[in-house]
């Protein structure tokens, strides 16, 4: 096979284009939505593009958290825990410092997004009564964004070959609204459900020939249970994967021609479980299992009137597993610890630059401290960092014909790590 010309066909018509790549509730809810239809955007620092830190509480414990009452910031991981706090409102802001390279024949080339990514959080709970408690929150589960120089070129064998392709921005902004309610059942066990209504604000995948671009959104369901008795708790929530259908437009900057695409985002189901012991009245203790549905992410198609798009990935499910405390300094200070080994769902047939993961660690910490008034606030740092990964596959390897994730095209030496911060707000109404 003249791989040349069978490489130049399929790149020119997109071929490496999706890669894997209160009283003043009402108020304040309204704030906070507006706040995340401006601006939710995350890079990949978890497996896959997931970003688990959905509250500040859970960046210092390393989001080691569904089986927590006692925690305010558990509640985005488990609504079930709703019934045991009062009425309040939570909001916070992380900062994501990104640190991502690759190493080819032309030199040592950084990723060229942002340097700092903030992301807000927002969480509001009511208590109807002495069983049902309502839940709202808005998080950022999903982000990607990585941006290479096609220019440099980061990846010299497009360049060699004479052909077009090279890989340039990839971006994916989701944001979760969820609506949740909460029974207490009797006094050991509670129950949540609610929606999750995906928006994604922005898919964008670049090449040097071709630009795509869109939006889209999707409604799915979520499920909470959180056991509690004396010292142990157990507690288990899920998200349903779900396929927004994205919408926008393809533009071919050989031709300036714009035309109309579409296609199917896949986001995965998320089940977290764990148990948490509380070995005295200051230290607590918490190991969770996370499960990604990696598996969905297979195939990714963009239709358009010119050339459809398609990518093949073939990934796989993913486990995270995390191991998170507290210790409660005094009556109103708590410092926070965790860690966590995150596998990577990407198989290394199928690795791509837009998402290049592998498997990593997370080391966090973290404090919260009441306040007056029923004030409080809370503070998490964690470091993240991936194994590094080296390709290097001979000329004219392809897992899949005409594909290039996987291929000698993306050949190099990755390097990726990142540090995030945050600090949270909340206030409980008696």
């Amino acid at each position: 096979m003249d791989y040349k010309i069978f490489i130049t066909h399929r790149l020119l018509s997109g071929g490496s284009i999706m890669n894997n790549t209160f009283p003043h509730a009402p108020r304040l809810i309204t704030v906070a939505c507006g706040i995340a239809l401006l601006g939710l955007s995350a890079p990949s620092f978890s497996s896959g593009f997931a970003v688990p830190e959905i509250s500040i509480t859970g960046l210092g414990t390393s989001n080691a958290l569904v089986a927590n009452p006692e925690d305010l910031g558990a509640i985005p991981y488990n609504p079930a825990a709703a019934v045991y706090h009062p009425t309040s409102i939570s909001a916070g802001l992380m900062g994501v410092v990104p640190d991502l390279s690759v190493t080819t024949p032309t030199g040592t080339h950084d990723s060229e997004g942002k340097n700092v990514i903030m992301i807000p959080q927002f969480q509001a709970n009511y208590r109807l009564n002495e069983k049902v408690a309502l839940g709202l929150g808005i998080t950022a589960p999903f982000g990607l964004e990585t941006q290479w120089d096609a220019t440099a070129p980061v990846f010299p064998s497009f360049e060699a070959l004479g052909i077009g392709g090279h890989p340039t921005k990839s971006k994916i902004e989701v944001i979760d609204i969820a609506p949740t309610v909460a029974f207490k059942v009797n006094d050991n066990l509670s129950l949540s459900a609610g929606l999750d209504y995906y928006f994604v604000k922005t898919v964008t995948f670049n090449a040097d020939v071709i630009d795509n671009d869109g939006d889209g959104d999707a409604f799915g369901w979520n499920f909470g249970l959180l056991y509690n008795q004396d010292k142990v708790s157990f507690g288990l929530s899920y998200h349903s994967g779900v396929d927004p259908d994205i919408k926008g437009e393809s533009y071919i900057p050989s031709i300036s021609m714009t035309v109309p695409a579409n296609a199917v985002l896949p986001l995965p189901s998320r089940l977290q479980a764990g148990v948490r012991y509380k070995a005295s009245d200051a230290l607590a203790i918490e190991f969770d299992i996370t499960r990604t549905g990696w598996s969905a992410f297979d195939v990714l198609t963009i239709d358009n009137p010119v050339n459809p798009v398609v990518s093949i990935n073939n990934w796989d499910d993913a486990n995270a597993f995390r191991l998170g405390g507290t210790y409660q300094l005094n009556a109103k200070t708590q410092l926070r610890f965790g860690y966590t080994f995150d596998q990577t769902g990407q198989p290394h047939d199928y690795f791509s630059p837009r998402v290049p993961d592998a498997d990593r660690h997370l080391f966090s910490v973290g404090f919260g401290h009441k306040l007056d008034d029923g004030w409080s606030i809370e503070g998490g740092f964690m470091h993240v960092r991936f194994k590094d990964y080296t390709q290097n596959l001979p000329l004219g390897y392809f897992t899949e014909a005409g594909e290039p994730n996987g291929s000698f095209l993306y050949n190099g030496e990755y390097n990726s790590g990142v540090n995030l911060f945050g600090l949270g707000i909340s206030k409980t109404f008696m």
